[in-house]
């Protein structure tokens, strides 16, 4: 996979995010080519899906180096994408966004708003004989469970920003146990009895048991292959990413583009 040349200011908004942006990153970046260079000409057309796709560029906070985000790092690929489909709610980040794919992809779909209201405009512009690449790496518990139940009406593998220690583990008890309509409830969808299963789990089985209950819900959905990587910072667990496809082959891709982690040390078994 070809190295990207590293971004520079170009004066439009920047926002700062710690080391662990880096680290989802670069098992995307690795996933799209893989993607993108496996797919191409088997299908109609290849879509990449981002709602809550940022400003495009990051600063590293420890490092202040400057990083490509996940719409650029789509924009970018060898093997291009047909189409990018790409959402961002907050104002500021959504007009650096829109001025920075727009100079590489102007063909690019971009809207502002939350991705969760808005994703029937992007189902409706996605070509039902494509397949699609789903990034959905939401700011802790806000994407919803409806919003993947309408992913699912297309054919995509996605990969989920699951925030269990980041959001999920710390704020249940004090935030989600008492309200019937929380961001938890919102994510896990409907039927999942996650008040009963986590007051019952030893607290060193939570983040496993909170996952699979998770995937379980995605599993309704039609999606059977799954894959996981855990980001830490320190040693300490922070969230998991979540791959999700109806491939048993995108799956050995996923397999072959993160059996090494960022650091360049072998994958341990999760």
């Amino acid at each position: 996979m070809p190295e990207l040349a590293q971004p520079t200011d170009d004066g439009l908004y920047i926002p700062t995010v710690g080391k662990w942006s880096s680290d989802k990153h670069y098992y995307l970046s690795r996933y799209m080519d893989a993607f993108t260079t496996s797919m191409r000409g088997k299908w109609a057309g290849l879509n990449y899906i981002d709602l809550f796709a940022g400003a495009g560029i990051e600063r590293i906070e420890e490092s202040e180096v400057l990083e490509w985000g996940s719409p650029l790092l789509a924009a970018r690929t060898r093997f291009p994408f047909s189409r990018l489909h790409l959402c961002e709610k907050s104002r500021v980040r959504y007009k650096a966004l829109a001025a920075r794919v727009s100079q590489v992809r102007p063909n690019a779909q971009i809207l502002r708003g939350d991705g969760n209201e808005r994703i029937d405009e992007i189902v409706r512009e996605v070509p039902k004989d494509s397949l699609s690449l789903a990034f959905l790496d939401p700011f802790g518990l806000h994407l919803e469970f409806e919003t993947l139940r309408k992913l699912s009406d297309i054919r995509a593998d996605m990969i989920i920003f699951f925030p269990d220690h980041l959001d999920a583990l710390r704020n249940w008890e004090k935030y989600y146990l008492q309200d019937p309509n929380s961001n938890l409830d919102r994510c896990l969808g409907e039927g999942a009895d996650w008040r009963s299963i986590l007051d019952t789990t030893p607290q060193d089985r939570l983040a496993e048991v909170l996952r699979n209950l998770y995937v379980d819900q995605i599993r309704s959905l039609g999606y059977f292959e799954f894959e996981y990587q855990r980001i830490t910072m320190k040693g300490h667990p922070l969230y998991t990413l979540i791959f999700c496809s109806r491939s048993d082959f995108a799956a050995k891709l996923w397999r072959s583009i993160s059996i090494k982690e960022s650091d360049n040390q072998r994958r341990l078994p999760f």
